[in-house]
């Protein structure tokens, strides 16, 4: 196959050009609920974003949680066939991979997913939203679907560019 014979390169869209705001330092305020209804856990992360070409992002997270060190790292991108942002979570806690697809409505983006939660030792429906506050500024919420079908907020993180 020549230059000339070869399909065009995907383009960029829209969907791809929002992703480069996370691009960056970001200092994040962090809290984590770990039992209804009782004072969430507070600490303080740095999460590190790069871009991938123009169509993806790659991020680490870095903490520390009950004192040890706590590593997570992302993907996100945007799949212009399905219509959705599509993301996934690894970290140093679980051995377990997270995948969840959504979309973007105003300044919020949805995702949902399941994974297997080393807690319950069943699969779980999550739920996260990340709202856009400014190109500065970002919250993110965790949810999850308990087996008994409540859902739970699990954390929340206020992202602030470092």
């Amino acid at each position: 196959m020549t230059d000339q014979t070869a399909p065009p390169m995907p383009k960029p869209t829209a969907e791809h050009r929002l992703l480069k705001d996370h691009a960056g330092t970001w200092k994040v305020a962090c809290k984590f609920y770990m039992e209804p209804g009782q004072p969430p856990m507070e600490t303080n992360a740095t999460e590190k974003i790069e871009m991938i070409g123009e169509f993806w992002t790659v991020s680490r997270y870095e903490t520390s949680m009950m004192g040890a060190p706590f590593i997570g790292a992302a993907t996100l991108g945007f799949e212009p066939h399905s219509g959705k942002f599509v993301s996934t979570w690894i970290d140093s806690m679980m051995p377990v991979l997270c995948q969840l697809s959504g979309k973007q409505k105003g300044d919020t983006l949805t995702l949902e997913g399941e994974f297997f939660s080393c807690m319950t030792n069943s699969v779980l429906k999550h739920r996260t939203t990340e709202k856009h506050i400014s190109k500065n500024e970002r919250i993110f919420e965790m949810f999850c679907v308990m087996p008994d079908g409540k859902e739970l907020k699990m954390m929340t993180n206020h992202y602030k560019r470092a």
